[in-house]
C-alpha cells in the first residue's frame, strides 16, 4: 500500500502514464458539471384507479393509432362490436329512450376500433407505395 504523504507519491512511478513520476503540477482533477437525471417513464401497475385509467388510455391510443397487430384489431371488433350491436338491437326493440345512453357509451370503443382499422389500412397502403 502506498503511503498517504503527497511528497512520497511523486517518488512512485505512475502505472497509467508510462512510468512517469507525478508532480503536483501535473495532477489535474476534473469535476463534471451537474447532470440532469435521466427521465424514466414510470410503469403503471394498474392497482390505483387513476393508473388503471391511464393504462386503458394507452391501450385505446394503441388501438386508434393502428400500432397493434391484426389479431388484436379483430378481437376488438368482435368484443366491442358484439356489445354495440346487442345494445343497438335492444334500442330498436325498447319503447323508451333510456337505452340511448348505454348505446352511446358502447359506441365509443367501436369508434376507436374503427379509427384504428382505418389507420392500420392507411399505414399498410403507405408501406406498399
Amino acid at each position: 500500500m502506498l503511503p498517504r504523504d503527497s511528497d512520497s507519491q511523486s517518488e512512485y512511478p505512475n502505472p497509467y502514464f508510462s512510468n512517469d513520476k507525478l508532480d503536483k503540477d501535473k495532477i489535474v482533477v476534473e469535476i463534471p458539471s451537474e447532470q440532469q437525471p435521466i427521465y424514466h417513464e414510470r410503469l403503471h401497475s394498474g392497482l390505483d384507479p387513476m393508473e388503471r385509467i391511464y393504462i386503458q388510455g394507452q391501450a385505446y391510443r394503441g388501438i386508434s393509432g393502428g400500432r397493434i397487430p391484426w389479431w388484436v384489431l379483430f378481437t376488438a371488433w368482435i368484443i366491442f362490436g358484439c356489445m354495440f350491436f346487442m345494445l343497438l338491437s335492444a334500442a330498436f326493440t325498447s319503447p323508451g329512450l333510456e337505452i340511448l345512453l348505454p348505446l352511446l357509451i358502447a359506441s365509443l370503443p367501436v369508434l376507436i376500433t374503427f379509427r384504428g382499422t382505418l389507420a392500420k389500412l392507411s399505414n399498410r397502403k403507405q408501406r406498399r407505395g
